[in-house]
């Protein structure tokens, strides 16, 4: 099955809100400033930023779009089903999960775990999360909406929005955290291939310049002792093995005092 567009998602939820005869200017704001956030974020693909930045970039620019929303965050889940916070644009949105976590169970965990986005009040909550709910009165949180996101194929998880006040989240909103999470999912997939990429690179780089570093220490053996090339690499392995350090340092170190002994 395909997935739908960002169009037919809204067509389908709220076609008569948005196309009707009269269109609420608010909902033509929040649409705006979607696609001014999902631009922004195809925009930093480019660069060096790595998928943690790209996912408190997600956080911050969700809180713009979203009226009500005063924080939000990104919880990962482990292969394991191990919960963490990823990403957060305040210190209290770290509070408001480590008390999900603990509890188990809680808005966020339950958008992750059911792959559907949740949304409730601080009075709803109370009889959905009760053991989470008892905690909340230190955090000052009272508004929950929740989206499923999957960051790559191991870690699923979900965007989180926490509001202060008891208003509660819209119907809207709800439509746009979906169009959002739908629409970035994708986004961070890229992500991460060129994060992988790039890492991969730079591993091959390091390795490069090891190999060229034991072979230059190879080479100075060889023409001090009057090693062979297979008993050179030997000298360097002994070498490694009984300091407990790595091949490319104890070649570093070699050439290090021959450059010392010109």
């Amino acid at each position: 099955m395909t997935e739908r567009t960002e169009v037919e998602l809204l067509d389908a939820e709220y076609g008569s809100v948005i196309h009707g005869n009269k269109v609420d200017g608010k909902v033509v704001d929040q649409l705006d400033a979607l696609a001014s956030a999902l631009a922004d974020i195809a925009a930093g693909l480019g660069s060096n930023i790595t998928t943690d930045e790209l996912l408190h970039h997600v956080c911050t620019l969700i809180v713009d779009t979203i009226p009500g929303a005063d924080m939000a965050g990104v919880t990962l889940l482990s292969e394991t089903g191990s919960p963490r916070t990823a990403a957060n644009t305040d210190s209290a949105v770290i509070d408001v999960d480590f008390d999900q976590y603990a509890s188990r169970e809680g808005p966020c965990l339950e958008a992750a775990r059911t792959r559907s986005v949740v949304s409730a009040t601080v009075a709803e909550s109370e009889s959905r999360w009760p053991t989470f709910s008892a905690h909340l009165g230190n955090a000052g949180v009272q508004s929950f909406l929740s989206a499923p996101l999957w960051v790559d194929e191991r870690h699923a998880g979900a965007l989180n929005i926490y509001g202060r006040g008891p208003h509660g989240f819209s119907e809207v909103d709800v439509l746009i955290v979906r169009v959002y999470t739908t629409s970035i999912e994708g986004l961070l997939r890229i992500a991460r291939e060129v994060e992988f990429a790039r890492n991969e690179i730079a591993g091959l780089n390091a390795a490069m310049k090891s190999r060229a570093t034991i072979e230059q220490a190879k080479g100075i053996l060889m023409a001090i002792r009057g090693f062979d090339s297979e008993s050179a690499f030997r000298v360097l392995v002994e070498e490694s093995q009984r300091s407990q350090q790595k091949l490319s340092v104890i070649a570093e170190q070699i050439l290090k005092r021959a450059e010392a002994a010109r």
